[in-house]
């Protein structure tokens, strides 16, 4: 039967470091229920995109066109329902294109998806493939170096304990925003990583960080995480001064840590940094007592290890 219409329902990524500064760089990360984006495609007479993000999703509905040797832009109205703000660290940029592609390719043309559909008419994961093998598998990514490949390979995904509960926060106070040309430019400036770090990164992923999970061991968890997110970071610390993207993130991170928070760091560039806590009563009591909602954003979720939804309607 034919579809009307298409919501597409993703969560957001976590960003615990990259391995390399160059291509083809490899990484770690994670799928978080929170923030929510949501698309929606409807069948329509000619292509109609949205009022918000209106740029991006006109170059995945040209480059749809042009895969599927369109003749016109497809033949649908994109809505996108919940979109959170963009340039916080926590890839919503990808789980947009990723849904808004995926969304118009199950509308229009079911039968000749495949995996790959959406990572070509999406146009991301130049440089991490977290975001989008998370997008479609959920849990936790660790996905390595491949010069052959056109995306990065998962090397392991593993189911994160739903009871552990994860902080996202944010300093109120404007803090600079890293993407586009600016990112291009930042990682322009950095030096090569040696071999011995990129050894170093794995090994901290593959004898530490993934054990830790599957043991569900927590305390063991969250040292792992703030060490591979730290030392993953001072490969960026010529372009932002340390570890972390800023004074205002790295007193954040300082914060945290004083009060006894171990699973600490920096989602990707920034500004969101994400501290793990064992129940969601912890984080609640935590947040609660030691964080002033003037000065800082907070967000309380969990890994999210199912891939996004998608729902058809006749």
């Amino acid at each position: 039967m034919t579809s009307q219409q298409v919501r597409v329902t993703t969560g957001s990524r976590l960003h615990f470091g990259l391995l390399d500064t160059a291509k083809p760089f490899g990484g770690v990360g994670v799928m978080i229920e929170h923030p929510i984006t949501e698309v929606i495609a409807r069948r329509a007479d000619t292509f109609q995109g949205p009022a918000i993000a209106a740029e991006r999703v006109l170059g995945i509905a040209e480059r749809y066109r042009r895969r599927f040797h369109l003749d016109a832009l497809p033949a649908c109205q994109i809505e996108i329902a919940r979109r959170p703000p963009a340039h916080t660290g926590l890839g919503t940029g990808t789980q947009l294109a990723m849904a808004v592609a995926e969304a118009i390719s199950e509308l229009l043309n079911p039968s000749l998806v495949d995996e790959t559909t959406a990572f070509h008419i999406a146009d991301r994961g130049r440089r991490s493939a977290v975001g989008i093998h998370g997008y479609r598998h959920g849990g936790l990514i660790y996905e390595d170096a491949d010069n052959a490949a056109e995306l990065n390979p998962i090397r392991q995904r593993i189911d994160v304990p739903r009871q552990w509960c994860v902080a996202i926060l944010r300093p109120t106070q404007e803090t600079m925003t890293i993407s586009g040309d600016v990112e291009l430019d930042q990682f322009s400036k950095l030096p090569a990583t040696t071999s011995a770090q990129r050894d170093h990164f794995r090994n901290q992923i593959t004898s530490q960080l993934l054990p830790a999970i599957q043991n569900g061991d927590f305390d063991a968890f969250s040292e792992a995480v703030h060490r591979y997110n730290r030392d993953s970071g001072l490969l960026f610390e010529s372009v932002q001064n340390g570890p972390y993207n800023g004074t205002a993130v790295s007193s954040l991170v300082d914060f945290l840590r004083s009060n006894r928070i171990k699973g600490v760091g920096q989602s990707s560039w920034g500004p969101s940094v994400f501290a793990w806590f064992a129940t969601r009563e912890d984080a609640q009591q935590f947040v609660s007592n030691q964080i002033d909602p003037s000065k800082v954003h907070v967000l309380l979720t969990h890994a999210k290890n199912e891939p996004r939804q998608i729902e058809s309607q006749p």
